[in-house]
């Protein structure tokens, strides 16, 4: 639950992108530089998760802990970009390198603006949450191509304390902060793990070397993605029993995925929606692909159609 969480709650300070006020701005910041610990509810499907976050910044790294309330026992601790996820019903504990970001923070890169192409900002007024002064703001999307996003930022400490993900419909899904606390100082304690793994499987994920990679990549190009998106990382992953070529785009906030594989068998064709996740497969001869993303259907479909294997190109195990 934890993993499904992150997307949506990375989105928290999507609005610094496209605001000149220097109060906006510094949420960027914050997220990444504030002490906070609180309980944050997260609202899909008509189903509710809560979980409590314990946020760390000291001598310039960044510690974080995050807890399951409800469903599956499970704690995810992170160390700049470190991710340990223990799972203690099953045993087993993950260990993996992912970017400098946390829950709340993914946007500070994209501080320098060049959304508002994209999308359109507005300040709604003021509100409370938590027991806390809030400024309202909302981006809405220019297009088809994405979703829009209010939000409540805290007016004293410029951290997002909730977040409403729009589509056509009304809201897709929500988290927001029902407690929060903004502690001068965290103990090392209070971001150790409470689980005792001690005869516990560890499974550690690093960085993938494909024999022929160069090969898969020089096979394949995207001929073109909606207005705004750009190709941010390519590189491989495990998938089951082979390995994918993994193509992540973004536009400064919404995310997408694009997986080539190759695979017997039908595969997934069409799409399929989950909340506000949409995922489209279509196979190119012997291979698989799946694009995914937290954005309108017709975007994941707009890429899917638009990988293709360049003319002569051959992959190559």
């Amino acid at each position: 639950m934890i993993r499904r969480l992150v997307p949506l709650a990375l989105l928290l300070v999507a609005g610094v992108a496209v605001a000149s006020d220097g109060w906006l701005a510094q949420a960027s910041q914050a997220v990444r530089t504030t002490n906070y610990q609180g309980v944050l509810v997260y609202l899909r499907d008509g189903s509710v998760d809560t979980l409590r976050i314990v946020h760390r910044y000291r001598d310039g790294e960044e510690r974080e802990r995050l807890v399951s309330l409800s469903g599956e026992p499970r704690e995810v601790l992170r160390h700049e970009s470190e991710v340990t996820s223990v799972l203690p019903e099953r045993r087993v504990v993950m260990v993996a390198q992912h970017p400098r970001e946390g829950l709340l923070s993914k946007f500070g890169r994209y501080a320098d603006g060049g959304l508002s192409e994209h999308y359109a900002f507005r300040e709604l007024g003021k509100a409370r949450l938590a027991d806390r002064l809030c400024r309202v703001v909302m981006l809405e999307p220019k297009d088809q191509y994405r979703y829009g996003y209010r939000l409540m930022i805290d007016k004293q400490t410029h951290l997002p304390l909730k977040l409403d993900l729009l589509g056509e419909e009304g809201v897709l899904e929500q988290l927001m902060f029902t407690q929060i606390e903004f502690p001068e100082r965290i103990p090392d304690e209070a971001l150790a793990p409470s689980f005792d793994t001690e005869g516990f499987r560890w499974v550690r994920h690093r960085p993938m070397e494909v024999q022929g990679g160069e090969a898969e990549r020089d096979a394949w190009e995207v001929s073109d993605v909606p207005a705004g998106f750009e190709l941010a990382e390519d590189g491989f992953r495990r998938v089951g029993n082979g390995v994918a070529r993994q193509l992540l785009f973004t536009d400064g906030i919404a995310t997408v995925s694009a997986f080539i594989a190759r695979g017997e068998g039908r595969g997934f064709t069409g799409g399929t929606t989950m909340g506000a996740v949409n995922a489209y497969g279509r196979r190119d001869g012997e291979y698989q692909i799946t694009v995914v993303g937290e954005v309108p259907e017709i975007t994941v479909r707009y890429i899917a159609e638009h990988l293709q294997r360049r003319a002569g190109g051959v992959a190559k195990e």
